[in-house]
């Protein structure tokens, strides 16, 4: 009997510690993902998105003219990461662009990248 009862507390044990491995696991996969921008709209957003066609116009020496962004996610890390899909007028066109975005934790902003999406 003795044995049994054991077993079964050692069994329980077991099964216990597999399961908030797992839920450790999970929460794991979590930290540091991409995640949707649910209001694309916020004003930061969209500051954020005229920040970037503003610094690639003074490092690239184009007159790019920001209208809005349009999609985008976001990834918490030592501060923000953005990946952002914006449109701007270039000329009379309207064009779609990526920008890769990160916000440090004094909320400085600073473009990592920006290219042209294929439309």
């Amino acid at each position: 009997m003795a044995k049994a009862l054991f077993f079964v507390a050692s069994l329980f044990l077991y099964v216990l510690s597999l399961s908030s491995l797992a839920a450790a696991t999970q929460r794991l996969d979590l930290a540091g993902s991409y995640k949707p921008i649910e209001n694309i709209d916020d004003p930061k957003i969209q500051s954020l998105g005229e920040f970037a066609v503003n610094e690639h116009n003074k490092r690239a020496k184009t007159q790019l003219h920001f209208q809005k962004v349009i999609s985008g996610e976001m990834q918490i890390v030592a501060g923000t990461n953005y990946n952002l899909r914006l449109t701007a007028l270039e000329g009379t066109s309207s064009r779609t662009y990526g920008t890769l975005l990160f916000t440090d934790l004094n909320n400085k902003n600073n473009l990592i990248n920006f290219f042209g999406v294929s439309n």
